[in-house]
């Protein structure tokens, strides 16, 4: 009993192909829609602008949209929003913007998910002036904002120094009965850390305490690297104990800045102790771990033990970045190992990495510091 296609079951299909990175498909449904004499409605129109957008074709997204409009298909607030969100995720917040006043023109619906989708954009472009703008013109047509919209707009001050202004909208938003939660406070407590402001950070931890919202990995975390980075080793060691202390189970970034900032301190031992804890806890030590401690262990004129660092890695299922090929070499240059450097040097060659101008560098100036001009 052969059931005949509507309207509403090619939209479905079309969605389907559309969620499943299949537009071009979507496009095969829609033909055969005209094939059959079938108007394509305004949901079948938006559903492929969305499912463009989606895979990045945000440009194709657009002329798409423009042509159906040419052919007498109105587009509304979903279809609009669907592009603002593919514009924000290429980085062009300007053209957005700009679709954003259309939907002005056209009184199609501005709803709150528009607007925290081009504040986002905005934010991560740096414009967080424009941002702020946006915000105030938001709230002045009563579209209430949400706790996600604040934590974007702080993080977004945060994120380029302005963390001044991020104080007035926490404010503002308890003053509305929104709770900040501890994503919230991370932004905070990270943009102090960074700044190295660690008392600050410690205090908004205190009134996160006050708040009622329990610190996570990332907050310890955070105040350990800014102890790290100012060689507070034993402060960053009293954190990390009290995170334990408190049941939050650190993480591969908690043991990395751990073992970066005793490495900074030439404290091998303590460095690979942690290491070796890392592993018993379950957790794999990433590219980063590796480099660091290789590092290490040639500031502290130890290269042979950093080369066979080097080599360890790779049973850990590791392979060595061009960064940890740049700091073994100039370690091994530093420490007068020449010959093992340009020995691990063909060695890397034949690994077919793309070895780029810094390494190069490195070895000729390496060749020529011990003499081998001819080599080098």
């Amino acid at each position: 009993m052969g059931v005949k296609p509507d309207i509403y079951i090619l939209n479905i299909t079309i969605n389907c192909l559309c969620r499943l990175n299949h537009t071009t498909f979507g496009f095969s449904v829609l033909g055969l829609m005209f094939k059959i004499g079938m108007k394509p409605n305004i949901v079948t129109l938006t559903t492929i602008v969305n499912g463009l957008c989606v895979e990045g074709n945000v440009a194709q997204a657009v002329r798409y949209a423009d042509h159906a409009e040419n052919m007498g298909y109105q587009s509304n607030s979903v279809t609009y929003g669907a592009i603002i969100n593919g514009l924000c995720k290429v980085g062009d917040t300007s053209a957005a913007i700009s679709y954003l006043r259309k939907m002005e023109e056209r009184n199609c619906n501005l709803n709150f998910t528009v607007y925290k989708t081009i504040m986002d954009g905005l934010c991560k472009d740096g414009m967080v002036s424009e941002a702020l703008d946006l915000f105030s013109e938001m709230a002045g047509k009563g579209i209430q904002p949400n706790l996600v919209t604040y934590t974007s707009l702080i993080h977004g001050l945060c994120n380029f120094d302005r963390w001044k202004g991020a104080a007035p909208l926490l404010r503002n938003m308890m003053r509305k009965g929104i709770r900040p939660n501890v994503q919230t406070f991370n932004v905070i407590v990270d943009s102090f850390c960074k700044e190295g402001m660690i008392s600050r950070a410690k205090s908004i931890i205190s009134f996160m305490a006050h708040m009622g919202v329990e610190p996570n990995v990332f907050t310890y975390t955070s105040i350990i690297s800014a102890h790290c980075l100012q060689n507070q080793m034993n402060d960053a060691m009293k954190v990390f104990d009290l995170m334990i202390h408190k049941g939050c189970l650190p993480t591969v970034v908690t043991y990395n800045s751990l073992i970066h900032g005793w490495c900074k301190a030439k404290n091998i031992n303590k460095a690979t102790y942690l290491l070796g804890e890392m592993v018993n806890n379950g957790l794999n030590p990433d590219v980063v771990t590796w480099s660091t401690l290789i590092g290490g262990f040639c500031k502290a004129g130890k290269p042979v033990a950093a080369k066979e660092l080097f080599f360890i890695m790779h049973k850990h299922d590791q392979h060595p970045n061009l960064q940890t090929c740049v700091i073994i070499l100039n370690g091994l240059f530093k420490c007068h190992f020449h010959f093992e450097a340009v020995s691990l040097f063909r060695e890397l060659e034949k690994m077919n990495l793309d070895l780029d101008i810094v390494i190069y560098n490195i070895i000729l100036d390496g060749m020529c510091s011990f003499g081998k001009l001819n080599d080098a």
